[in-house]
């Protein structure tokens, strides 16, 4: 007897479903790629407790008769492409034929949609058991599909979504990206009632920024076109002195789909070289137009990821595109982008050199009136040992077992890592002055909807409506820090979390340890503060107090002890 068996439909479906659908984010991002490649000059979307429950996407577009509509449902049944041969010329955002299909297999779903001149439009439903129901609707010329109950009749997957916070925020994100692509739709979005967003159609790229972002998030980043053998690369990169700890906002967009693909960000990188600190990230908004035929978009099952036909091309374009970003008053072609390392003479590849600064410095009795007080002073200790400076990171002292070798970066972030880990020795200082504070919509949600949390570290964070927050308290050890960048790395570390899949011990404690660690990368001194032997030596034996005193919480040393034995053998005298 035969172990083969052809699977029923309903179960290809589920199948196939769980390949287009993850998440209530991609219904959104499907249902959105049909309303643009319906024409659609005004595209709404509602969704209830972060779409779990509700899903709903209306359109202005063309609209479909009774027969299309009713075809629409039938797997790989689509209007984009006709021949194996389009597929090499696909010039819309869906083509495949799957997503409808895809959703109906996983919830209940309800199609209302009227053509042009229909003298009545058509309503398909279809409910349990893929019952469908046809009616007549209103002729009002646009679609609407509503989604309810994802993945009720699969719980195994229904269990796998994130809280209601988590999947509101992959949503934010994809409307966003898709308002950024379309700058001539206007686009509105509602969330358990509450408008979100509400953006109307804009002339432009730059006015689109602004309306999604604000000017004061825009003013970070500089733009810059380049067009060199049929590629067309422009967009916006934010400058140097703007970069993140994660890498949040790298968006690209080839023909207006958002994708990822190595190697454009590989060039953006290598544009940034030598510009901002191998630990930083760039944000950046870019776009690539080049012709369909040179682009195969059919690589990955939800449409994330393109291949290109001359991907070294396209690094040089975009190289060049964000050399130019970052260097204003130079044009340089994509086939000679300079790239030099400064290294002292015999200095391996890969090692900075800084010139005029001295290789080995002692601290100085000039830079004790600087004293970082609000990091090491308080419960300074009567013996003060003495350190010399290793250029800009590190610093070292002499003891009986040989040379100790400090980071001192590495170091002081292990020990307030470990203040906001235990939330013990936390001071919290209210302001004076509340700061106000504009977020990213998504960042702005993120935040908000964690603030209980962020509390317990010593944040006090409330919404203030329009996408701004208000902090009125901050732990001592954040004095002075970015509080902006701070609170869209705190939002990088929740996403990060909640889709990871990793739980710790106790609830929440995953959550802890990244934005503990986040925090304390933000406040942690910098190689290139020079610190006095008074607050090395405090930093030092604070460190000896922390659980694990020889590594940063990302695991790089802090320490380095070159033990007399290791020197004897560095020389050959054993």
């Amino acid at each position: 007897m035969s172990k083969i068996t052809v699977l029923p439909d309903i179960l290809i479906n589920k199948i196939a479903a769980g390949e287009v659908i993850e998440r209530p984010a991609s219904i959104v991002r499907e249902l959105i790629d049909n309303s643009i490649d319906a024409g659609a000059t005004k595209i709404d979307v509602e969704i209830l407790h972060g779409g779990k429950k509700l899903i709903k996407v209306s359109d202005n577009g063309s609209g479909m008769d009774r027969d299309d509509a009713i075809l629409c449902f039938k797997r790989h049944a689509t209007s984009k492409i006709k021949s194996e041969e389009d597929l090499f010329d696909i010039t819309s955002l869906g083509f495949r034929g799957e997503a409808l299909a895809a959703i109906a297999a996983v919830s209940k779903i309800m199609l209302t949609t009227c053509s042009d001149g229909s003298d009545a439009g058509t309503r398909i439903e279809i409910g349990a058991n893929r019952k469908e129901d046809i009616s007549d609707a209103p002729p009002a010329q646009g679609t609407t599909v509503e989604v309810r109950d994802i993945f009720y009749n699969t719980p195994a997957r229904r269990k796998f979504l994130k809280s209601n916070p988590t999947e509101l925020s992959h949503i934010i994100e994809t409307v966003v990206q898709k308002a950024f692509a379309c700058p001539g739709i206007s686009f509105s979005l509602v969330h358990n009632s509450s408008e979100l967003l509400d953006v109307s159609a804009a002339s432009d790229l730059k006015e689109r920024f602004s309306q999604l972002y604000g000017e004061e998030f825009k003013d970070q980043f500089l733009s810059s076109t380049k067009e060199a053998r049929g590629i067309r690369v422009y967009g916006f990169f934010s400058k140097a002195d703007f970069t993140r700890a994660g890498k949040g906002h790298q968006y690209i967009f080839v023909n207006n789909r958002p994708v990822k693909n190595p190697t454009v960000n590989h060039a953006v990188y290598r544009g940034y070289s030598n510009i901002i600190p191998r630990d930083r990230h760039p944000a950046y908004f870019i776009f690539l137009d080049i012709d369909h035929g040179k682009v195969d978009v059919n690589v990955h099952p939800a449409k994330r990821e393109v291949r290109f036909e001359a991907p070294d091309e396209i690094h040089r374009a975009v190289e060049a595109a964000v050399y130019e970003a970052l260097n204003p008053a130079t044009r340089k072609e994509p086939d000679h982008i300079p790239y030099q390392e400064k290294t002292a003479p015999g200095m391996p590849a890969g090692f900075y050199y800084i010139p005029d600064s001295p290789a080995v410095a002692e601290s100085a009795p000039e830079m004790y009136h600087n004293l970082q007080t609000d990091f090491f002073t308080s419960g300074m200790t009567p013996d003060v040992t003495s350190f010399f400076h290793i250029g800009e990171s590190f610093f070292a002292t002499v003891t009986g077992d040989g040379l100790l070798i400090i980071d001192q970066h590495a170091a002081h972030e292990r020990i307030l890592y470990e203040k906001f880990l235990c939330k013990t020795s936390l001071e919290t200082d209210p302001l004076f002055l509340p700061l106000r504070i504009e977020l990213p919509l998504r960042e702005y949600h993120l935040v908000v909807g964690y603030k209980d949390f962020l509390r317990g570290l010593g944040l006090d964070v409330e919404g203030f409506g329009g996408n701004n927050v208000i902090v009125r308290s901050l732990p001592g050890e954040l004095t002075k820090a970015d509080i902006k960048g701070l609170l869209m790395d705190i939002a990088a570390g929740i996403i990060e979390e909640e889709t990871s899949g990793i739980k710790g011990d106790t609830p929440g404690e995953s959550l802890l340890k990244n934005i503990a660690s986040r925090l304390a990368c933000h406040k942690s001194v910098r190689g290139s503060e020079k610190l006095a032997n008074e607050e090395l030596t405090k930093m030092m034996s604070d460190l000896d107090r922390t659980a694990e005193p020889d590594r940063c919480p990302h695991g790089r040393p802090t320490r380095i002890l070159l033990s007399l034995d290791d020197l004897k053998k560095m020389f050959k005298r054993k």
